[in-house]
């Protein structure tokens, strides 16, 4: 099997349709089967997805959500009219519909499948990433995740800290009785993979994740950034102090962010490592700058005008080149060069040091060779935008953008289009959930200083000047006496 020549061990990725199946995928890690069709292959052999929105159904796709005469109906009718004290079996049908019909996920107009929002552990099992990307072998959303937030030194587990959180949340942001309802909703073939999920939280820390020694050191990242904030989310309390959508949007803002910023910090390290395999900079060096430019990919300023803030083209730059330095990494670690290979990343995680490292062992297996190499890497810069590159332009590209009819009723969403160009333009949400974790907890305080190394950490450089309008804006921005940077944020809750 050929060595692992990526720098973070990241699969290759593929968007995610919906923000909602970021949570999904996390709840089907869980389970034993970690997967719909290996717990019962008989329902939904092709995967499942909570309603169809009129679209050609694909064959082995089985829908979740029960319509009126199903035994689960019934059941929630009979709950919903016993805690609500409803009249009649007619007014419990109809608010069973209703209760339905706001489960169902807000979805682009273009979309052929409907996802339930993930409240419960229960409903974040209703969908599965086959049924809702219709492929037979998608990437796999979760593991992606875990290992990003590994590489930030994150001490758990994505999944697990969500799922103890929604477990141990009180009653204040979901009323108990939804809570027994949405139970109920669950496929019977279903139920003991919600039950086991609950009795496997405790223990499930993936194994076999890399964790680069040297990225340790190197706090200002998305990886870093991602870990911070999902542990700061799941565990301080925030479930508690926020309408459980509220704060199920938030998880999924999080991990969308995550997903795409931390895929364009690869293609980045990827494009700047493989050009300095045949530059002369001091190794240190070419190393501290990379890092230190990944914090300047974009840019957000609102004074800008559209031609000079488009970030299309920095996308492009990065999913292209970054995807093709890593085919020839592997290819240079698989090949004999002079009598020797480039040695793949992976062997320096131990090393503290060890991309410098890693970085001069390169250099001397390509020496013999170096005109060569030379040109695969200028042809490896300059490449274009294709295969499996477009799965990682999709993923970084989509994951960030508003994709509503209107293009700006999307507040979790980063990026705004308009014909040719496209922006960072942040949707209200997206700021208030970054900047509101921030803070220690619900109800604190946080400062202006700190927002900005969270946005820089994700690669946006930002106009102070923009940040504070925004946040004035928004009534999140609290007058201090003290110098700009240390302006006082409100949270959100």
């Amino acid at each position: 099997m050929a060595a692992d020549a990526s720098f973070f061990g990241l699969n290759r990725p593929e968007y995610v349709p919906s923000r909602e199946l970021f949570i999904s995928e996390l709840a089907w890690s869980l389970t034993p089967g970690k997967s719909p069709h290996r717990v019962d292959p008989d329902f939904g052999p092709a995967g499942i997805t909570y309603a169809d929105r009129g679209a050609r159904k694909k064959a082995g796709t089985a829908t979740t959500r029960p319509e009126s005469g199903d035994p689960r109906f019934s059941t929630v009718s009979a709950i919903l009219k016993e805690k609500l004290r409803l009249r009649s079996h007619e007014e419990a049908n109809f608010a069973t519909s209703i209760l339905l019909d706001e489960l169902e996920a807000p979805a682009s107009e273009r979309a052929t499948r409907a996802l339930a929002t993930p409240l419960t552990i229960e409903a974040a099992l209703l969908q599965d990433r086959r049924g809702v990307t219709g492929k037979n072998n998608p990437a796999n959303v979760s593991l992606i995740l875990e290992q990003m937030y590994k590489l930030g030194d994150g001490c758990a587990s994505v999944s697990g800290m969500w799922a103890i959180a929604t477990r141990d949340a009180g009653p204040s942001g979901l009323p108990k009785w939804a809570r027994e309802a949405i139970a109920e909703i669950v496929p019977a073939v279903f139920r003991e993979s919600a039950r086991q999920l609950v009795d496997r939280i405790e223990y499930s820390e993936p194994e076999r994740l890399r964790q680069p020694a040297w990225l340790s050191s190197c706090r200002n990242t998305p990886f870093h950034w991602f870990a911070e904030n999902w542990d700061r989310l799941c565990t301080k309390g925030w479930i508690d102090q926020m309408p459980r959508r509220r704060w199920t949007d938030w998880a999924a803002c999080i991990a969308r962010t995550a997903i795409a910023t931390g895929y364009m910090f690869e293609m980045h390290m990827a494009r700047r490592m493989t050009a300095a395999l045949v530059s002369q900079e001091d190794p240190a060096n070419a190393v501290r700058s990379a890092l230190d430019d990944s914090n300047r990919l974009f840019t957000w300023d609102d004074r800008l005008e559209r031609v000079a803030a488009d970030v299309g083209p920095t996308m492009n730059r990065l999913a292209a080149a970054g995807t093709n330095c890593l085919v020839l990494l592997a290819d240079l670690a698989d090949s004999d060069i002079g009598g020797s290979k480039v040695p793949p990343p992976s062997e320096f995680d131990d090393d503290p040091d060890g991309l410098i490292e890693w970085l001069v062992q390169a250099r001397m297996a390509i020496a013999n060779n170096l005109p060569e190499v030379r040109k695969q890497v200028s042809s490896a810069l300059e490449s274009k935008k294709s295969g499996g590159a477009n799965n990682t332009w999709e993923t970084m590209r989509y994951s960030l953008l508003d994709r509503t009819r209107s293009g700006t009723d999307d507040l979790y969403a980063l990026l705004r289009s308009a014909g040719k160009y496209t922006w960072v333009e942040p949707g209200q949400e997206w700021l208030v959930t970054i900047a509101s974790l921030q803070a220690s907890g619900p109800g604190q305080l946080s400062r202006l200083t700190e927002l900005d190394r969270a946005i820089s950490a994700i690669g946006i450089e930002a106009s102070q000047q923009t940040i504070v309008a925004r946040l004035e804006g928004f009534g999140l921005a609290r007058s201090s006496h003290d110098a700009d940077d240390a302006l006082e944020i409100l949270a959100g809750f």
